[in-house]
């Protein structure tokens, strides 16, 4: 990599961290504790992605690609505990599938097509039913609890369970937030540092974005409003495709892989006009 190119990744770099250390802030993070992150991700990365095929990953070679000194990667080698596991970070949350399969699935769905309320304890086509069909091994009062908590679904007057919200997204400050930045922040990155590394045997991923520098901020809440249905209504189509495609758990031979997409607003602190000044 050229002088130009290294000044222009390191302003990337610059801004791209502006808003994590603000998250890191506001929760009470320091410098010192986001330094020894960045080390021991240095480290791992290196182990992983940057050993010579054929070769021992060892902590002379990790300390060469790194910067870091021997006996820094050796006591990072020792201490990790934080391997990166695909299946973890980033997998289908459990109450997101039991909302995804309340939605698609016929056996829980009216002749519309819309989630009926079900009843709870029934086991062959109400609430029981649907969580473990869909969450796995998770009690049922634990994924009803955690929907109930953040108001994706509620018990009518006949204690039925009916939806409220398809999406589950939890509350400010949750720590399923928190693990979601991870997830969400991981999956964009990823894909930018594909496009970035492409070379004649990869192709891209698509990756776009439309903005205007130049926004009215009083149409602004409308825009978040037009985004949130249409986006809103993209996702479940494509959250529908992917799962008429998904190989079943007990399918030990055929390939499978995690693959999705995602979509966010943004918004910056623009230019001020002389109606937006205060009188």
């Amino acid at each position: 990599m050229n002088n130009h190119d290294r000044q222009w990744l390191a302003r990337a770099s610059h801004r791209l961290l502006r808003p994590l250390v603000r998250i890191m802030l506001a929760q009470g993070i320091a410098h010192r504790d986001f330094d020894a992150i960045v080390r021991a991700v240095y480290a791992e990365v290196a182990r992983e992605s940057f050993t010579p095929a054929g070769k021992r990953a060892t902590d002379s070679h990790v300390a060469v690609v790194t910067g870091l000194t021997r006996k820094e990667v050796k006591r990072l080698r020792e201490q990790s505990d934080s391997h990166y596991d695909a299946g973890t970070w980033g997998g289908a949350n459990r109450a997101t599938r039991v909302l995804s399969g309340w939605h698609r699935d016929p056996d829980f769905t009216d002749d519309e097509g819309a989630p009926r309320p079900l009843v709870l304890d029934d086991d062959i086509e109400g609430f029981t039913a649907l969580v473990r069909r869909y969450s796995g091994d998770i009690p049922v009062m634990a994924i009803l609890d955690e929907l109930e908590r953040v108001h994706s679904v509620a018990r009518d007057a006949e204690g039925r369970v009916q939806v409220l919200n398809r999406a589950y997204v939890p509350g400010t400050g949750d720590s399923e937030r928190i693990r979601m930045l991870g997830s969400a922040g991981h999956d964009l990155l990823s894909t930018l540092e594909h496009n970035l590394s492409s070379g004649e045997d990869k192709k891209p991923r698509f990756q776009r974005t439309v903005f205007n520098m130049r926004v009215n901020k009083r149409v602004l809440p409308v825009f978040h409003r037009l985004i949130s249905q249409q986006a809103q209504q993209l996702l479940e189509t494509l959250d529908d495709w992917l799962e008429r495609h998904e190989v079943d758990e007990k399918d030990h031979d055929t390939a499978c892989t995690r693959a999705g997409v995602g979509i966010y607003y943004f918004e910056d602190k623009g230019e001020t006009t002389d109606d937006d000044q205060p009188e």
